[in-house]
């Protein structure tokens, strides 16, 4: 068995860090994917989020995002990703003359 097979999270996950939660002012935990499962006890991961940044969540900070997480997780990059593809069509086309 390898040490990423013991691992509760995947390459892929979803996941929350509690850790980033804050009260005041008010912010929900960030939502982040799995990137990558370093071996060791317990397992540190790489998450990043739906606009590209990275970190290192704490050992005991995680937990599975939960079905609504997941859904604005994957709504914020397919905003992100539309509006790449409009600056992508807007810079192409200045292009053009």
């Amino acid at each position: 068995m390898t040490a990423t097979s013991r691992a509760p999270y995947r390459r892929g996950d979803y996941v929350v860090d509690e850790a980033t939660r804050r009260e005041m002012p008010p912010e929900p935990p960030w939502v982040g994917r799995v990137q990558l499962v370093s071996a060791g006890s317990p397992p540190r991961y790489v998450l990043v989020t739906p606009t590209g940044n990275e970190w290192r969540p704490g050992p005991g900070d995680v937990r599975p995002a939960t079905a609504e997480e997941r859904a604005e997780y994957d709504a914020a990059l397919e905003r992100r990703y539309r509006g790449l593809r409009e600056l992508g069509r807007r810079l192409t086309g200045s292009c053009r003359g």
